[in-house]
């Protein structure tokens, strides 16, 4: 079963900080040279500082960005700027976010949770994950001893359970309230009380959890928690997360394309076999003249009836139906075909290009990746349709990792709203 435990937060004095909207920040992984520039300079109290602090030319071993979160996180607390609750609470959070026109409310409930390995099969992740984010946090986690953000978790909730905690904060003053920055919101209320906390407690521990976002925190917490000597149940033993129901109106999942550039003469014939091979072409139109929402309507269609997914070059938009697949309960994605069929014996790890350059690019909107293959600025895209969250349950349940970027739960939680620190938090 999931373990949860409410735990003392640490959260920004907001009667010192005037305007909490501009202290959160974006967790590390989407975060530019430019908009980590764009942070430090919107508010000298940026969690930035802690979650992703810029590296500077005079770095050593023993002054880096890892060291001065860990100094600046100690200064913050000693001029109150960062404040430790009194008491053991659990966090609802409430998100409200624009996309393409349409407001949405994402409601969770934050709380640290017991690290267990992925073979429990109790934390379930969904997608691989590379070597060197695990190396970051790592140093990050040594030094601070604090998670700054939290890492995105899901579990079933068809009974609507956290609506009903909900209910609980309905007109109380919310601990931590963003106002309006980048078309999102965030508020949140701290659940304190004996009866509250057991309620939240017993709920969780029937349900698997699966990680939305922050497999890398995740691992990485994992193994620092196994380097750490102590007690049965020491602090290391846990992360903050923030728990969304499957079935919240408000989870957003947006499809993650693939963009390639740099191919050379050889492989572009080689793609051409490739394709002929393994896949049924459905011609849809040329690349100057397609029908963006046509060709999104059809790709639903083929991706749900005949695991395909979209075909961009220069020339022509097609649809690429696989030709041979196995009589199996569980078929494998349009994305696995992708990369066992196209990617991996297209470009056989040949990821970067001679100017270091990473070859694949994943953008989440239709436009964004046909006007790159228009400007030529790529080759090719590979245009997939969103994987249904009860897809990606069953999929983690029953032990299989998906390719990494497979899915975007939009928009990312911020950092900021509430830390957990392993040495004061319980």
């Amino acid at each position: 079963m999931a373990i949860i435990k409410p735990f003392r937060g640490i959260r920004f004095n907001c009667s010192l900080v005037s305007d909490p909207g501009k202290v959160i920040t974006p967790p590390y992984d989407v975060i530019s040279e430019q908009e980590q520039e764009r942070l430090h300079k919107k508010n000298p109290y940026n969690i930035v500082r802690l979650e992703y602090g810029k590296i500077l030319p005079e770095d050593n071993e023993d002054n880096n960005r890892y060291s001065r979160a860990a100094e600046t996180l100690e200064q913050w607390l000693n001029k109150n700027i960062l404040m430790l609750e009194d008491k053991s609470s659990y966090y609802l959070y409430e998100q409200r976010f624009d996309y393409q026109g349409k407001t949405y409310t994402r409601r969770g409930i934050a709380a640290a949770l017991k690290l267990q390995p992925y073979e429990d099969n109790i934390i379930l992740p969904h997608e691989r994950t590379m070597s060197g984010p695990k190396a970051d946090r790592l140093e990050l986690l040594k030094t601070t001893r604090t998670n700054t953000s939290p890492i995105f978790t899901l579990y079933p909730d068809q009974g609507n359970f956290v609506n009903e905690i909900f209910e609980t904060v309905n007109g109380k003053t919310p601990v931590f309230d963003s106002g309006e920055h980048d078309d999102q919101s965030h508020r949140l209320w701290q659940i304190d009380d004996i009866d509250g906390i057991s309620e939240i407690t017993d709920h969780i521990k029937s349900q698997p959890l699966l990680i939305a976002d922050g497999h890398h925190r995740y691992e990485t917490a994992l193994n620092y928690s196994q380097l750490s000597k102590g007690n049965i149940d020491k602090p290391s033993d846990y992360i903050l997360t923030v728990m969304v129901s499957m079935f919240d109106p408000g989870l957003l999942v947006l499809p993650t394309h693939r963009l390639i550039s740099g191919m050379t003469n050889t492989e572009v014939v080689n793609l051409q076999t490739i394709l002929k091979d393994n896949f049924s072409i459905q011609p849809f139109s040329s690349t100057s003249e397609i029908d963006r929402s046509g060709f999104v309507a059809k790709l639903k269609n083929i991706s749900s009836s005949n695991n395909g997914f979209g075909f961009i070059n220069h020339d022509r938009a097609c649809f690429l139906i696989p030709k041979k697949l196995e009589k199996q309960n569980e078929q494998p994605l349009p994305v696995e075909l992708l990369h066992d069929l196209i990617l991996e014996p297209l470009l056989d790890h040949d990821l970067v290009n001679k100017f270091g350059k990473e070859r694949i690019s994943y953008p989440h909107d239709i436009d964004s990746a046909i006007d790159a293959v228009l400007s030529r600025s790529a080759d090719t895209a590979f245009i997939l349709d969103t994987v249904p969250v009860n897809k990606v349950l069953n999929y983690s349940r029953a032990g299989k990792i998906m390719p990494q970027k497979t899915t975007f739960f939009y928009p990312k939680l911020p950092g900021g709203l509430v830390l957990y620190n392993m040495d004061r938090s319980f």
